[in-house]
């Protein structure tokens, strides 16, 4: 094992632990533990929002993408930075005011209050959808930190795993919500400069761009075609297949989370777009050209991959002298805990508030939930564990499975339920089990994460129609369609309607106070709502 790359990783793993220590003593209630007592800072809350969502995808996955499939992984890019976007004006700032004004600290209990829900139904499929799903996305985290545990410091991906539950796992209990976020900052700043220092290393290493292209157009063609070598109907389903990931960034709950948590829900508008989109620019931009010029030096004997989403890893081994390699490793890592944390976080409220406390009716001290909710970490870490170690090991899968049963199971009910006043509960309750059901149904059982003529019968002919398209991208929009019908046949409570009329209502320019007409209107009106809810006192 190389000393220098020890070193540089224990520095990390110090830090990360000071953290931990430092934020567990604001870590007294189930508030705190879980949004931080909405007293976020929008500038950590967005950061952490980006560095929970990319995760090991963005450091192994997507490098991987580019690495195998060339130019045309770009469409990822393209779909991860207008998912962010949709997530900032669609679901951000209103989720903020509902959940303030609910006093939310969970996306199952917005949707409960929302919908006026007292069945019990939404928070039971809530829990579901968020337990396998989460639980399978911690796995490919896990799967992420053993990876690169292996390509850094020449042990097997299993061992790396191992190392990953328990580092992670550790600082989660330790710290809640807080330990979370501000683990996250620093784990973004990481990713950061990660991501801008292997792609310059690696332009200098292969001598160049335009020679880089010379290499891999000389290795195979197809990878500088921004379709992959496809035309017509082929290159539509090349370029979806890829940006897919947009409709998927309205339904996760260890992102939206984040929005709950901050102070000031008219700072998750200008300051969070520019602060979400500069560092999502960055790093896409970073993760997608370490991939595809590590190709390029693989093709010329510059460097040795096993695995091309072991690609940055392998860079930073062989392109720096071992310490900073260590910073380098550790960058790695925390874009994996990054998200792993959240996740854990988000499963143990599912299980532990949203079930136990709420559904079964389990009336305990705020402190005992705390205490309780620490020990679903763990429990859900083991069950990752034993994912991670019998799985596939292919994180873009993976992440794209996990990603995508979360994106049809909330996505659609979120997004309906800000904007349009006639969701009901029976629409949330239909909508959400058709496609917690689909999901597993089509995904682990028929066609994998994307369509595909090879299932039997029926299911063949709608897969050849649908040949090489995520399945949940699909299925969202069927989603969405299975809420508005049932919606539609439904009536939702009148006060209920009135209350979304009451917050969201378009509010005059005359009579918001001192400032002038011209001052007003160089707002957004989202921004002139949260001013008017948070003046009357609603969030």
């Amino acid at each position: 094992m190389n000393s220098g790359i020890l070193f540089g990783f224990l520095v990390y793993l110090a830090l990360l632990a000071y953290i931990g220590w430092w934020a567990n003593r604001y870590t007294k209630t189930e508030d705190q533990y879980f949004v931080g007592g909405r007293r976020v800072h929008v500038l950590a809350a967005t950061l952490s929002d980006k560095a929970s969502d990319f995760s090991g995808w963005l450091m192994l996955g997507y490098p991987g993408a580019a690495f195998s499939s060339g130019l045309g992984a770009f469409w990822a890019a393209i779909g991860c930075l207008f998912g962010t976007l949709a997530d900032y004006v669609l679901i951000g700032p209103r989720l903020r005011i509902y959940a303030g004004k609910f006093r939310a600290i969970t996306v199952p209990d917005y949707l409960e209050a929302r919908l006026k829900d007292d069945t019990k139904l939404i928070r039971v499929l809530s829990a579901l959808i968020i337990i396998i799903f989460m639980t399978a996305y911690v796995a490919a985290q896990f799967t992420a930190g053993g990876k690169t545990f292996a390509e850094g410091f020449g042990i097997s991906d299993n061992t790396g795993i191992l190392i990953t539950v328990i580092i992670l796992t550790a600082y989660v209990i330790t710290g809640g919500f807080f330990a979370v976020v501000w683990t996250d900052v620093v784990q973004a700043m990481f990713m950061l400069l990660t991501l801008i220092i292997v792609p310059f290393l690696a332009l200098s290493e292969i001598g160049g761009f335009d020679r880089a292209t010379q290499i891999i157009g000389s290795a195979d063609p197809a990878k500088l075609h921004p379709f992959g070598g496809a035309t017509g109907i082929a290159a539509i389903i090349f370029a979806i297949s890829y940006a897919s990931w947009i409709v998927g960034y309205l339904g996760q709950p260890h992102i939206v989370t984040r929005y709950m948590s901050v102070e000031d829900p008219r700072k998750l508008r200008r300051p969070g777009i520019f602060i979400s989109g500069t560092w999502t620019i960055i790093v896409l931009w970073g993760a997608f050209f370490a991939g595809f010029l590590g190709f390029a030096m693989y093709q010329a004997g510059i460097l040795s991959v096993s695995d091309p989403e072991k690609v940055i890893p392998a860079m930073a081994v062989e392109l720096m002298p071992s310490w900073l390699a260590g910073f380098v490793i550790a960058g790695i890592i925390s874009a994996v805990m990054s998200t792993a944390d959240s996740q854990l976080l988000v499963a143990s409220s599912a299980i532990a508030r949203d079930f136990y406390h709420k559904v079964l009716g389990k009336e305990i001290g705020k402190k005992q939930m705390v205490n309780i909710s620490r020990l679903v970490v763990a429990g859900v870490a083991l069950v990752g564990l034993w994912f991670a170690l019998s799985g596939p090991k292919v994180i873009y899968q993976m992440v794209a499975t996990a990603w995508g049963g979360l994106a049809v199971g909330f996505g659609p009910i979120l997004t309906l339920s800000l904007w349009w006043k006639r969701a009901t509960k029976e629409g949330a309750i239909v909508g959400m089990a058709y496609g917690l059901i689909s999901e597993v149904l089509f995904e682990a059982k028929i066609y994998g994460w994307a369509f595909n003529p090879d299932a039997p019968g029926f299911f063949g002919t709608i897969g050849g129609w649908f040949n090489g398209i995520p399945v949940f991208f699909v299925n969202f929009f069927v989603t969405l369609i299975v809420i508005i019908i049932v919606s539609l046949l439904t009536k939702p409570p009148e006060d209920v309607v009135k209350l979304h009329e009451e917050i969201f209502r378009k509010v005059p320019i005359e009579g918001t106070g001192k400032k002038s007409i011209t001052e007003t209107r160089a707002k957004s009106q989202v921004e002139n709502v949260a001013e008017f809810v948070l003046a009357k006192g609603i969030a």
